[in-house]
């Protein structure tokens, strides 16, 4: 009989040492309880079930909590300088971060749309933005599941999933306590754990997160007089208060039940927000005769910001006095449940809820200098339940199966205030409106596996999802006032899809896995929420689809020193979903979600890590991805501000003004999609006497240059970059204590992964840059505004374990 204690090991991590590609040796320890070994081998979860990473058909990097703590991995955005082919972009308000793996992701600035890479926090699927600001705390493995994940993750993910598994108790009380001090943005941060068992049957695991900076931008904006503006209190940026709590309780009654229950409750605060200038190609000037850009801004991405904040007096409906802020207040739980319903057949149960609100008010254009025309201030929540069943075999005869069905019901609410600056003779409100959409999806899933000789498994598997969408728009004409009920063109949406996949692996040893596989999934369609709708517009979005396969092999070699994984992939993807922001018409900007034609995208991915047996202790990783993310159809992508006719705005023309809307993108590369990425380094761990234990470790992070813009222009591409990273610690030698001083980004490069096209100079309103033209107008070309990712960062870190003496 298959043990419940299965179940508890789903989320099994790996032992403790960097991690992908990377074998345990068979004589090799876990180096801390929360690691999980079998027969030598990594244990990961990439179809809901525990398999060694040898013989799983699917390519992931999988993280360890040593590498996190190594690394200063706090938040989602810090993966990517772990994982080959992951590029992350922060976003403002709502609309939170933006993922693309393999150069597949969402570009989008709406809060409505579904990430293509999903997050799974504990078995809870989640695909909204703002969801990924839950910080990294406690985990006890994070798997990157490379490509489509159709079948085994709730609703389909065509871009990937990051797992995520928080630590759960041991058999053993363990206390760890953790402060950490961040010289750059002044950041100070503790961690408080309590783990251990309550009796022979339950365990429970306590941990809490707080942590406060000053932020790590500079703000040097001042107020230009009589605009509206206000000089910001303090010269730092993005100041940020956050705490997580969480709890775990783990109940294993006899050995065919076991249930984990976690709960988690966050908050976190920013004072401040707003995307900076990341490129004025017309220079600070001022077209319009108001000065909203800084005359000290270089327009560059670096540490010096200039965004002001707001006087009330110009805002009258302005919340926390015209201080930029945003904050994000979380609940999130799962109830697992396993079962042992008969010899060698496992029922498992888990129950999900999520329950996010969002507050923010920013800067509308931000600003350096004069007020900006306008203010956003976004109230966003989003509740849901999902639940799903899985059944699953485990038989000693070559067929065994998987049956499970999955549903979720949720809602999404957004609502949008956009305040005019009275000081220019705008109205204090411009647009108000909410949009509510309720989400109710179901979907049946089912795998056959078929081992045909021992070496040789077929698995073949579908899931057919459904799912409506229905959004409750209205308007208001005030931030303070009634809302009232409009009619837009397509308030439902309903999309029904299969999803096949079929895996080839063969395993003619222990060392070696051969697999292929074939897959396609989809993403569904849904609202635009960004933006209020208006009365008979269509604010809907379709399907996003992928169809391809790829195959691969996984191998250890000189007597399991040298461990390598590599795949060829190739898909074909309909229908992206991507992000437009377009000129402004009615004073207002257009801020959309389209879907993008066709796109091909493949490459190869290639792993390794080396421990070299003369060198105990040592330990050399590389990960490369090679990736081609194409536009292959798309003809009418909207033109960006102050295109012209010669530079490819030449399509859709507009009778009434002469001139045209669209371009054609095929050929361009996706959003965030570098050819090239990589991260490599070396790790060592010694004795060096008196009961003490050094670490040393070094990690390298490159990409070439991609995208963090839709269009052409040249400043739209971030340019290639290497990121240095280095950590060195000592500690005692049964581990009750550590200290640890930690690099970041050492070579000080400061990228972004987004950036959003917009008419910085002119306000946004006042007459935006003329598009689809023969030449331009006395506005020139669009501004860029990019959320940057900090430059060097350095961390001094004290952990202490009592319980360990």
């Amino acid at each position: 009989m298959r043990k419940a204690a299965l179940l508890a090991a789903v989320a099994a991590p790996a032992i403790g040492i960097w991690a992908t590609p990377a074998f345990a040796q068979e004589t090799e320890e876990p180096k801390t309880s929360s690691a999980y070994v079998a027969n030598g081998d990594i244990i990961v979860t990439a179809r809901k079930r525990q398999e060694s990473i040898l013989k799983v058909p699917v390519i992931e990097t999988v993280l360890t909590p040593e590498v996190l703590a190594d690394r200063q991995v706090t938040n989602i955005t810090g993966l990517t300088q772990q994982v080959a082919g992951l590029q992350i972009g922060n976003n403002v308000l709502s609309v939170g971060a933006q993922i693309s793996l393999r150069g597949v992701g969402t570009s989008s600035l709406d809060a409505g749309v579904d990430q293509s890479v999903s997050l799974n926090i504990d078995g809870l699927q989640l695909t909204q933005g703002a969801s990924y600001a839950v910080g990294m705390f406690d985990m006890q493995q994070v798997e990157v599941l490379k490509g489509p994940q159709a079948l085994f993750f709730g609703k389909n993910s065509p871009g990937g999933v990051i797992s995520i598994r928080t630590a759960d108790p041991g058999d053993e009380l363990e206390v760890i306590a953790r402060a950490t001090y961040g010289f750059e943005a002044r950041e100070k941060r503790g961690e408080l754990i309590y783990s251990g068992p309550l009796s022979d049957t339950v365990g429970i695991r306590i941990a809490g997160m707080y942590s406060d900076d000053d932020g790590y931008f500079f703000n040097k904006a001042t107020a230009a007089p009589g605009t509206g503006a206000k000089t910001p209190s303090s010269n730092r940026y993005n100041a940020t208060e956050e705490y997580i709590l969480r709890g775990t309780l783990v109940w294993k009654p006899d050995a065919d039940v076991n249930v984990r229950l976690k709960v988690n409750n966050t908050k976190k605060r920013v004072i401040g927000g707003g995307a900076p200038m990341g490129s004025c190609p017309d220079g600070n000037g001022a077209p319009a005769g108001i000065p909203f850009i800084n005359p000290a801004d270089d327009c560059k991405i670096d540490r010096n910001v200039y965004i002001v904040d707001v006087l009330p007096s110009a805002f009258p409906e302005a919340r926390n006095g015209g201080t930029p802020f945003q904050q994000y207040v979380t609940s999130f739980g799962t109830l697992e449940i396993g079962y042992n319903v008969a010899p060698q057949i496992s029922l498992t149960s888990t129950t999900g809820y999520y329950n996010t609100r969002f507050d923010g008010l920013l800067n509308g254009v931000n600003s350096g200098f004069a007020g900006p025309t306008l203010i956003a201030d976004n109230r966003f929540k989003r509740r849901d339940w999902t639940q799903e069943l899985r059944l699953e075999s485990d038989f000693s005869t070559p067929l065994n199966f998987l049956l499970g069905g999955y549903y979720q019901n949720a809602r999404v609410s957004n609502r949008i205030w956009v305040g005019g600056n009275t000081a220019y003779g705008f109205p204090g409100t411009l647009t108000s409106g909410i949009n509510d959409v309720k989400i109710e999806a179901w979907s049946l899933f089912g795998q056959l596996r078929w081992k045909p000789v021992d070496v040789i498994e077929i698995a073949g598997g579908v899931r057919y999802a459904d799912e409506r969408r229905h959004d409750d728009a209205a308007s208001a004409t005030s931030y303070f006032s009634a809302l009232t009920p409009i009619t837009i063109a397509n308030p439902t949406l309903r999309a029904k899809n299969w999803s096949p996949e079929l895996t080839i692996t063969y395993t003619p040893t222990d060392d070696l896995t051969v697999f292929g596989a074939l897959k396609q999934g989809y993403k569904s369609g849904s609202f635009i929420m960004t933006v209020p709708a208006t009365p008979g517009g269509d604010n809907s979005f379709g399907d996003e689809r992928v169809r391809g396969g790829e195959v691969g092999i996984k191998a250890r070699l000189a007597d399991r020193a040298l461990s390598i994984e590599s795949a060829f992939y190739y898909y074909k993807y309909d229908n992206l979903q991507v992000g437009a922001n377009e000129v402004a018409q009615g004073g207002l900007p257009v801020i959309r979600t389209i879907n993008a034609g066709k796109s091909t995208v493949y490459g190869v991915d290639f792993e390794a890590t080396y421990r070299p047996p003369s060198l105990e202790g040592l330990s050399a990783r590389l990960a490369v991805n090679w990736n081609h993310a194409r536009f292959t159809e798309f003809a009418n992508a909207p033109c960006a501000g102050g295109q012209t006719i010669a530079e490819g705005c030449n399509r859709v023309l507009n009778p009434t003004t002469g001139r045209f809307q669209a371009q054609d993108l095929a050929g361009l590369p996706l959003p965030k999609a570098a050819d090239w990425t990589a991260n490599g380094g070396l790790d060592y761990d010694a004795t060096v006497g008196g009961g003490l234990q050094l670490g040393l470790g070094v990690n390298v992070q490159y990409s070439s240059k991609f995208l963090k813009n839709l269009g052409r222009r040249a400043d739209f591409f971030q340019p290639s970059f290497a990121k240095l990273n280095a950590n060195v610690s000592l500690a005692s030698e049964n581990d009750s204590w550590e200290l640890a001083l930690i690099g970041n980004n050492l070579t000080n490069k400061y990228t972004a992964g987004n950036c959003t096209q917009f008419s910085g100079a002119t306000g946004q309103v006042l007459a935006p840059p003329l598009s689809g033209a023969p030449g331009r107008n006395a506005s020139g070309v669009d501004e860029l505004a990019c959320i940057a990712d900090p430059g060097r960062q350095v961390f001094l870190r004290l952990t202490l374990r009592p319980t360990a003496f």
